[in-house]
């Protein structure tokens, strides 16, 4: 019976000690979307809750990830098909060396929807990014709805058009 005690103390502590060492859960879907001040390429300041009543797809990448490459040309068709929609597609660069390399990355890969420069890296600490690309869906209310890391080529463009339909209802 002593045993069997000890045993139960040691399990329940051994528990509690990888509880309290969990990292925490990153920003993510039922948050709220944190409201960051995003500079824009074209020299325009702009807060998050500036497109509150539509829904925002926030794209966190950099011009050295490969992945971002491939996702996007996507994320322009997406954003082209969508424009007119209610529906922001807002792309993050979070690598910034130079604002010209920005620029010549963004003129390169035919980019036409708006580019914020995060160069004091708070919009990257406030959605707690730790890969790239990491995408997040921001429905009208101002909740994200989806966070979404890495690029899948058979599954993230299905998800996104998915995700941001049901934002927009």
């Amino acid at each position: 019976m002593r045993r069997t005690i000890m045993y139960v103390v040691v399990v329940l502590v051994v528990g509690l000690v990888i509880y309290a060492f969990q990292p925490a859960k990153p920003v993510g879907e039922g948050d709220e979307a944190p409201n960051v001040t995003l500079n824009l390429l074209d020299g325009e300041t702009k807060a998050l809750e500036d497109y509150k009543g539509k829904v925002v797809v926030l794209d966190f990448w950099a011009t050295w990830c490969a992945p971002c490459r491939f996702t996007m040309p996507k994320m322009v068709e997406f954003h082209r098909r969508h424009r007119n929609d209610d529906v922001v597609v807002i792309g993050v660069a979070v690598d910034v060396t130079s604002r010209d390399e920005v620029e010549a990355f963004v003129q390169e890969m035919g980019v036409d929807y708006p580019i914020a420069v995060d160069s004091g890296a708070l919009a990257k600490a406030a959605y707690e990014i730790k890969n790239l690309p990491t995408m997040f869906v921001v429905d009208k209310q101002g909740r994200i709805v989806l966070r979404m890391e890495g690029y899948d080529p058979q599954n993230t463009e299905r998800l996104l058009e998915e995700t941001v339909q049901r934002a927009k209802s």
